[in-house]
């Protein structure tokens, strides 16, 4: 047998190798395999350093690392043999995309009890006082992931995704919602000190649920990004794209009569409705119509207002500039056209089924039906015939003809 610590040196491990070890209370020996020990419950003391130049202890595991009830995966090459014994594969395995889900995992963590599966945490204080051992101030991220594009060849089929996930309902589950993600802004702090503006979004204090950024914060050969948020059918549909509860936003509970600004757009931002039109081999390119502001100061705006019965036309303080009133069931319509060339631009009555034709102008009482228009032959002679006619009005429920004289009759 060789001399004590001149055995031959295994550069790797299967987990078979058998060890002698002694029990806890050291009187009897026992033997265990190198995987059992690596099972075994591990402590260890901080060192109080990272790097391991500088003195840190480092655990380094180059394959891959199954935890909870994954460790019950046997991380085979075959799919389906692999995934009989936890209990996620298991589960999407019943479905039409299989169990792919820890079949390319390098890491797993599935939880054995309902609990979570994986916590991170970071915090400020402690960044502030790193320096000292990482030489640097470090962004306090509780989880960081990237998606990385590198793949050059044309076509493809490789898809970068720094962050993936899927909120499963089965058949049954009625009673509680399910959510694929849940954000939580929790502020002890009080109301933050001044405003978030589209020209100034955040502000010191500023608790805020997501922010979408473009490039970042790299300094060159960055491009702006295709779209901040996207929703797509895969293969199945939202029945609504973005819902804000009754009581989401400070200013109102939806019920009273208070304000809250549901989306804040700076002037020339747009709201856009594109068409299905293919153009140049792409589809929905084209326009078709937006509502936008280029208002510049508050003095010169303006506001539109739902009310019950109606709309409201006003300037920015709320002073009615007009309104457009709603029927019940209208069968006669007012519509404004413009003219294109010699036509006059006007208003044009469109009657329904037993509707009126008639076009009304109802001034207040004690008001004036003013018109604006040229005046020729002041004080001429009123011809014996009417050479166009008689217009029909009615006043105060009164009819009444008003005579139509010719240019001629009038002396031009």
């Amino acid at each position: 047998m060789p001399v004590f610590n001149t055995y031959p040196r295994l550069e790797t491990l299967t987990g078979d190798e058998v060890l002698v070890l002694a029990d806890s209370s050291g009187h009897q020996t026992v033997t265990a395999t190198a995987s059992q020990l690596a099972g075994a419950p591990a402590v260890s003391q901080p060192s109080g350093a990272f790097y391991q130049d500088k003195g840190a202890r480092i655990s380094r595991f180059a394959d891959r690392v199954l935890i909870g009830d994954a460790a019950a995966n046997p991380g085979l090459s075959d799919r389906e043999a692999a995934s009989k014994n936890e209990w996620l594969s298991q589960t999407m395995g019943a479905t039409s995309i299989g169990p792919w889900a820890l079949q390319d995992a390098q890491c797993a963590s599935v939880a054995q009890f309902g609990n979570s599966a994986f916590v991170a945490a970071s915090r400020t204080s402690d960044a502030k006082t790193a320096p000292d051992t990482l030489g640097f101030q470090p962004s306090t991220i509780g989880v960081a992931s990237w998606g990385v594009a590198d793949d050059t060849s044309a076509p493809t089929t490789t898809t970068a995704y720094a962050y993936y996930g899927e909120a499963w309902r089965l058949a049954g589950v009625n009673y509680q919602p399910t959510f694929v993600m849940e954000l939580e802004a929790v502020n002890f702090g009080g109301l933050a000190i001044g405003q978030s503006t589209p020209y100034a979004p955040n502000v010191g204090g500023g608790v805020y649920g997501i922010q979408l950024g473009a490039g970042g914060g790299q300094t060159t050969d960055t491009s702006d990004a295709a779209a901040g948020v996207v929703f797509v059918s895969n293969p199945n549909a939202w029945q609504v794209g973005i819902v804000f509860g009754a009581t989401a936003l400070s200013g109102t509970n939806g019920t009273d009569n208070g304000y809250a600004s549901a989306l804040s757009l700076a002037r020339n931002h747009a709201l856009e409705w594109h068409t299905p039109e293919v153009v140049s081999g792409v589809s929905g390119g084209n326009v078709g119509a937006f509502v936008r502001s280029t208002v510049t100061e508050r003095s010169k705006g303006v506001r539109q207002d739902f009310v019950d019965n109606g709309i409201l036309f006003s300037n920015i303080e709320g002073q009615t500039l007009f309104s457009v009133a709603s029927a019940v069931a209208p069968n006669n319509t007012l519509q404004v056209q413009p003219g294109a060339g010699t036509q006059a631009a006007g208003l044009y009555v469109q009657s329904g089924e037993n509707g009126s034709s008639n076009l009304g102008l109802f001034p207040e009482e004690g008001g004036q039906l003013q018109i604006s228009s040229p005046v020729t032959n002041a004080a001429g002679t009123l011809p014996a015939t009417v050479g166009g006619g008689f217009l029909h009005i009615s006043v105060n429920g009164t009819d009444y003809r008003i005579p139509l004289m010719t240019p001629e009759q009038t002396g031009g």
